[in-house]
């Protein structure tokens, strides 16, 4: 799992005209409990957070590059 340092040089490294997606995406995450989710998005949700458990991650190049094709 990632430490929370690790997370914070993450985002340190962010363009700044990325923050405000993952400003974004962070207001979402903490926002969960109000979001009205369907069947097929809580499966996804549940699946992530199982594949983090595991240690499964991206690398920041690729966040970067998911974030700018979407």
């Amino acid at each position: 799992m990632i430490e929370r340092k690790e997370l914070h040089r993450l985002v340190d490294e962010l363009p700044e005209e990325m923050l405000p997606r993952m400003e974004d995406f962070f207001r979402h995450l903490f926002d969960e409990e109000e979001l009205e989710l369907n069947d097929e998005t809580k499966k996804e949700v549940n699946e992530a957070r199982e594949r983090i458990k595991d240690g499964e991650h991206v690398t920041l190049d690729e966040l970067k590059k998911e974030i700018k094709d979407v």
